[in-house]
């Protein structure tokens, strides 16, 4: 508490003596009139990988031992003791800027093995040498989840020559001493492994851990070397000093303030929620738990996503602070990534804003109709639900095809069920798309730059207009989240921007009531309702009321389209009550209606509340 009150005191001195209880704060940096925001240039704390972390928002002199290394800060571990919501809100989330986070292993082999000639090349200081090898290694820490689940199962990352010039900057040729050290042959192999491959203007050389170290795990490491504190304060400095130049970013600095983290008990007691329901990732991967097995324990672990990796990802991504936004390469369209849009999303949907359960705001369907105003389509409103109703599949597979359909070559798309479905309903488009990909200098990532590019853009105009209104938000690619009391009003403005760039989409809100997957997973499927014999139909009941498992309810937009239309029409629709089980532990009474979908005759039952639910 009476750190808390020195660090407020430093901003605003009639802050002094203020909230005796241990109640938590509100945040009031942010909004403080003494308080330079455009000036506020040490909101940093220790990155695991190329990210980088907020820590603090005390306004700091230039770089200089005594103030730099030793500012007094909060701590607040996320561990299983803690049963408070754990804060965002800066300056409650000050952690230790001088923790890194290393490959295992690494530290000993370095200190045991390493020639103290080969030291001696990076820096007179053996420790000082030490450290920048180990502020090197934290680079590729973030592979060890691409590793986990099987995204990035090598392990190799891209780090440019420019990039970690500036990282290390003691000496301009200091990044080349540490490379040439961490390739020291070692007995079971050096620790660091490169490519050798690089294009000019194309291609940067590739690192990874080598055999004995990738895919060992994480441990923390706090700096002690001064040389390699000065260095590191100071390349978060400038990032901090980037992210401001970013509107997206900007926001976001600003929207932190009024976020509430989950705690592990939370996260651990919604995990096993979800697996009862048997949820699927957005990945198509099923949630479970390791239970202290190994993955070999199980059969086909690649199509599982388990428990204990999401909370290690939540750990890695705000233990030590949030992350400061970034903003990403040309590749990416710019697309900005923090410690949200690399979450988890089932561990997203925790977060608070404001201490209300947030509501997230998306685009329906993005890319795709991005696609068809950028190449010549000719559809409007497309949905994942059209597409997997034309060719008899589930919306949830169409959706995650999409997720790398545009980025494919072009063999690989015709490979696609969604390759026939364009040729036979945007041949114009898709012909535009595979003409680009073979005469671009980018090839066939060229559609995905130019996708990535036009969200980016749009979200940016979206969240500038917010901000203008003094509503902030958290962002996730092509979804904004916020207070619920906010989020008619961002999707008025998300739904009025996208039409300025005739994009024919638009946006949806989240009901902000607790995640069902299983509803989730239907509510993207269509019905042809030219299929439904009768939407009258008696429903037999032998009980007083009905009992229906929770797969037979079939849910999409246009029945329930369809069916409000029936109701302001004036037709009597014969909903019944029915006690519908989504697990022995979850049943849900609700009234339904019995159809006939004959492309879904395993989903025969709609249910009420779907239907009359304005937000849903």
């Amino acid at each position: 508490m009476q750190l808390y009150q020195s660090v407020q005191s430093l901003i605003n001195p009639s802050l002094q003596g203020l909230n005796p209880t241990n109640q938590p704060f509100q945040n009031t940096i942010f909004h403080n009139p003494y308080y330079n925001y455009s000036s506020f240039n040490s909101l940093l704390s220790i990155s695991s990988s190329n990210y980088f972390f907020i820590y603090d928002v005390v306004n700091r002199p230039p770089l200089n031992e005594e103030r730099t290394l030793y500012i007094t800060r909060l701590t607040a571990h996320n561990d299983d003791n803690i049963t408070t919501d754990i804060h965002a809100q800066l300056p409650l989330f000050f952690i230790n800027k001088d923790r890194i986070k290393i490959p295992s292993k690494v530290e000993y082999v370095i200190r045991k093995y390493i020639s103290r000639k080969v030291l001696k090349e990076i820096h007179s200081d053996i420790d000082v040498a030490i450290e920048l090898c180990l502020l090197f290694t934290s680079q590729l820490s973030s592979t060890y989840f691409g590793i986990l689940d099987g995204s990035n199962p090598e392990g190799w990352k891209s780090l440019k020559a420019k990039y970690l010039r500036n990282f290390l900057s003691l000496h301009p040729m200091t990044y080349k001493r540490v490379i040439t050290a961490l390739q020291y042959p070692l007995t079971k192999g050096a620790i660091l492994e490169c490519d050798l491959e690089s294009i000019i203007g194309e291609k940067n050389y590739y690192y990874r851990l080598g055999k004995p170290y990738i895919g060992k795990g994480i441990v923390n490491y706090e700096l002690k070397t001064r040389e390699a504190k000065i260095l590191l304060d100071k390349y978060y400095n400038n990032k901090l000093e980037e992210a401001q130049k970013n509107p997206i970013c900007e926001n976001l600095l600003q929207f932190y303030a009024d976020v509430t983290l989950p705690t592990l008990e939370q996260i651990k007691k919604e995990a096993n929620r979800l697996i009862k329901l048997e949820y699927i990732t957005k990945k198509g991967k099923r949630l479970t738990k390791l239970n202290k097995h190994s993955r070999a324990y199980f059969k086909n672990p690649e199509n599982l996503s388990f428990v204990e990796d999401s909370i290690a990802i939540f750990s890695y991504l705000t233990d030590n602070g949030l992350m400061i936004p970034s903003v990403g390469s040309d590749k990416s369209g710019g697309r900005i990534v923090d410690s949200f849009t690399l979450m988890p999303s089932w561990i997203r949907r925790l977060i608070k804003v404001k201490g209300k359960q947030h509501i997230e705001c998306d685009y329906s369907c993005l890319h795709p109709n991005i696609a068809i105003a950028l190449y010549g389509g000719s559809k409007s409103n497309l949905t994942h639900g059209d597409i997997g109703l034309a060719l008899k599949i589930d919306a949830n597979e169409v959706k995650i095809e999409h997720l790398s359909f545009f980025n494919k070559k072009v063999w690989q798309m015709k490979q696609s069920p969604l390759f026939e479905y364009y040729k036979q309903n945007e041949p114009k488009m898709l012909e535009n798309i595979i003409n680009e990909k073979h005469k671009s200098q980018y090839g066939h990532r060229i559609t995905s730059r130019r996708l990535f590019a036009k969200e980016v853009e749009i979200m940016t105009h979206v969240t500038q207009q917010l901000n203008q209104e003094s509503i902030y938000v958290g962002y996730v690619y092509d979804a904004l989240f916020c207070h619920p009391k906010q989020a008619q009003r961002v999707k008025k403005v998300m739904d009025a921007v996208i039409q300025d760039y005739d994009v024919q989409t638009t946006a949806k809100l989240s009901n902000g009531k607790k995640y069902n997957p299983i509803v989730a997973q239907l509510n993207e499927n269509k019905l042809d309702f030219d299929a439904i014999i009768s939407p009258n139909q008696t429903i037999e009941q032998t009980t007083a009321s009905l009992q229906i498992n929770a797969r037979l309810i079939n849910y999409g937009y246009r029945i329930k389209n369809e069916l409000l239309a029936k109701i302001q029409n004036g037709e009597q629709l014969n909903f019944v009550v029915a006690d519908i089980t989504y697990s022995k532990d979850y049943v849900l009474t609700d009234r339904v209606l019995k159809i006939y979908d004959i492309l879904n005759t395993s989903a025969p039952y709609v249910m009420e509340s779907y239907i009359l639910d304005p937000e849903i």
